[in-house]
């Protein structure tokens, strides 16, 4: 038992150094794969004492000459398999695009259309779409697309679409993930090799606690597998296919679009004169609006004012005749007076 726990030891470290030597050289993979071999040979002669034939040497050699993706060695298979092999596995750089653009429209209906039917065309598929408004009583559209499309025809969507709307803003960003998917792949490869010899190495187990020893590192070599492997999938997807962001707003009157040029003193007069034409024009414009607008309130308004003022009116003409009238009574009063001191006067005289 301590003999077979030793041996498992030896063989699980020479494993795990056989793996970090795949991932460090992933370029060699045929001396890497004569290596692996020996590795396994000698770990199974140490286990059982039994000498690899040459045939099972093959076996396992045209194992671990296979493609990065598990499949057979390329030599060995048809030339179809190799040509999805090399199609699985590009020698060319990995490119990740991504543009956004912002747009605008005065022909919301056929401009979404159009762009959609280029998607369609150009063997691309819209993976998102969000849209808002209802195009009435001011309720202008607006959309968001994320659009996935070859990477081989990203340029001739976006020329599409830069002809058929106004263009407020876009942005495109690239990134080359070639080294970062080799090193999954390469990863990828050196656990299948552990994975392949711990299988090795528990078909020649004979105690439970090796056999659960190399059960769960089994699992957890298939998790990573499984892990890095879904990793790689995204990477071919987003390096294949393309992603466009596209906003667009539907609008009454587009943005007018100014070619950006060297400005000359008399071009800065002319400027500034229309642009107070325009501001004479759009205040008188917005004065008549607001005074028709405002033209029920105004009626109303002259209404009051001039029932205030008939009023007032005639509380004024009133308090003046009662005025006058007092005045009269006084002035006569004084005559009166003035009379009866006058009769006095003579009365007393003679």
């Amino acid at each position: 038992m301590k003999k077979f726990t030793k041996i498992l030891s030896i063989a699980l470290a020479g494993t795990m150094v056989l793996s970090m030597a795949a991932c460090s050289a992933s370029g060699k993979t045929s001396n890497r794969s004569d290596r692996q071999v020996n590795e396994v040979s000698e770990a199974k002669q140490e286990l059982s004492g039994e000498n690899y034939t040459a045939e099972t040497a093959s076996a396992d050699a045209e194992f671990y000459d296979g493609s990065l993706d598990g499949s057979v060695s390329r030599s060995n298979a048809n030339p179809q398999t190799a040509t999805n092999a090399d199609q699985m596995h590009p020698a060319d750089t990995m490119l990740i695009r991504r543009v956004s653009i912002n747009a605008e429209t005065t022909d919301y209906n056929n401009v979404t259309n159009a762009i959609e039917s280029k998607v369609a065309e150009v063997g691309g598929y819209i993976e998102s779409s969000n849209e808002n408004g209802t195009g009435k009583n001011g309720n202008l559209h607006r959309i968001s697309y994320v659009i996935r499309v070859p990477i081989d025809k990203l340029d001739e969507l976006v020329n599409t679409v830069g002809t058929s709307v106004t263009v407020l803003s876009s942005n495109e960003n690239t990134e080359d993930v070639t080294l970062q998917y080799s090193d999954i792949q390469s990863r990828i490869e050196s656990l299948r090799v552990e994975q392949q010899t711990l299988n090795n190495l528990l078909a020649q187990a004979d105690s439970l606690d090796a056999i659960i020893t190399l059960q769960n590192r089994l699992t957890e070599v298939r998790y990573e597998i499984e892990s890095y492997e879904s990793r790689a999938r995204v990477l071919k997807n987003q390096s294949s296919y393309s992603t466009l962001t596209l906003n667009i707003n539907e609008v009454i009157e587009e943005t007018e679009q100014v070619e950006t040029k060297k400005k000359t003193f008399g071009d800065e007069i002319w400027e500034g004169f229309v642009d107070t034409l325009d501001d004479l024009k759009d205040g008188g414009r917005n004065f008549v609006i607001g005074l028709v607008s405002a033209l029920p309130y105004i009626v109303i308004i002259a209404l009051f004012a001039l029932i205030v003022f008939l009023i007032v009116k005639g509380i004024v003409k009133k308090a003046v005749k009662k005025s006058k009238a007092k005045a009269a009574d006084t002035a006569k009063e004084s005559a009166e007076e003035a009379a009866a001191d006058s009769t006095k006067d003579s009365a007393t005289t003679k």
